[in-house]
């Protein structure tokens, strides 16, 4: 009984973990690399999303967010001192 709810917790925890990743990649870092793809495609990219299919993740959406993960990293670089 105890191995059960052992893996029953691990799961849950596992779960939590990738809905707080999924949060902080598709939100927090596509709304930080959002301005920055647009600003240096001039506007271009990424073009705007769909209305009917909101749900659904696009390449461009994942470069944003990759976008916006290595300014949070770079950031985070500059904090800790690397830079120096």
């Amino acid at each position: 009984m105890e191995d059960l709810l052992g893996e029953l917790g691990k799961g849950f925890a596992r779960g939590i973990g990738y809905i707080l990743a999924d949060i902080f990649f598709q939100t927090i870092c596509f709304w930080l690399g959002w301005p920055v793809c647009k600003t240096l495609t001039l506007g271009k990219y990424p073009k705007p999303k769909n209305t009917i299919h909101r749900n659904i993740v696009r390449p461009a959406d994942t470069i944003c967010s990759l976008m916006g993960f290595s300014i949070l990293f770079a950031i985070g670089l500059y904090f800790i001192g690397a830079y120096a």
